[in-house]
C-alpha cells in the first residue's frame, strides 16, 4: 500500500507547535521537526475524526473504542459518505482503535468529505459512522496552514 511513512499520532506527539486555529470544531495546527515544517494536522476530538496533510497528500483518520485492532494490527475495510460509494482500503494501524486511510486525489474524495454530512467507516468488519461536520472548514484551513507555513518568512 501506498502510505505516508508519518503516522498521524507520532506526528502530533512529537511535532506540535502551539500555534492553534480553529476551524468549526476542528482544529488546526501546524507541525514541526524541529524549525522544519512537515505538514499541517485538523483534528476534531470530539468526532475523533481528522486529517493530515504532508506534501501534497492528505489522510483521514478516525478513531473509535468500537475498533478494537491494537497498534501495529493489519487493517482492512471501507469507507463512504453519506451512504455513497465505497472505496476500499488497507493499513496499518499507528494507534489503537484508530482507522488511517489514504485520502484518494480526486475531486471526488475531496468532495465527499468537504461536502459530506456522515463518515460510515468498517475497518476490520466493526463499523463505525462519524460525523462530518466543519469539513469544508477544516480543509479550507488545511490548505491556508499549507500556504502560510511552508512560505518562506519575509525579512
Amino acid at each position: 500500500m501506498n502510505r505516508l511513512h508519518l503516522t498521524t499520532m507520532t506526528l502530533a506527539a512529537m511535532f506540535l507547535t502551539t500555534a492553534s486555529v480553529d476551524a468549526a470544531d476542528f482544529s488546526i495546527t501546524p507541525l514541526k521537526d524541529g524549525d522544519s515544517f512537515t505538514g499541517c494536522l485538523a483534528q476534531n476530538s470530539a468526532t475523533g475524526v481528522g486529517f493530515l496533510a504532508v506534501g501534497d497528500k492528505v489522510v483521514l483518520f478516525a478513531n473509535s473504542s468500537k475498533f478494537t485492532f491494537a497498534k501495529g494490527d493489519q487493517v482492512t475495510g471501507s469507507w463512504s459518505v453519506d451512504g455513497g460509494a465505497a472505496t476500499n482500503f488497507s493499513s496499518t494501524a499507528d494507534t489503537a482503535a484508530t482507522a488511517t486511510i489514504d485520502v484518494p486525489n480526486t475531486t471526488e474524495a475531496v468532495t465527499a468529505l468537504t461536502s459530506g454530512k456522515a463518515l460510515s467507516l468498517t475497518a476490520n468488519s466493526t463499523t463505525v459512522d462519524f460525523s462530518l461536520d466543519g469539513g469544508e472548514k477544516a480543509f479550507m484551513g488545511l490548505t491556508e496552514c499549507m500556504t502560510t507555513q511552508a512560505a518562506p518568512a519575509a525579512n
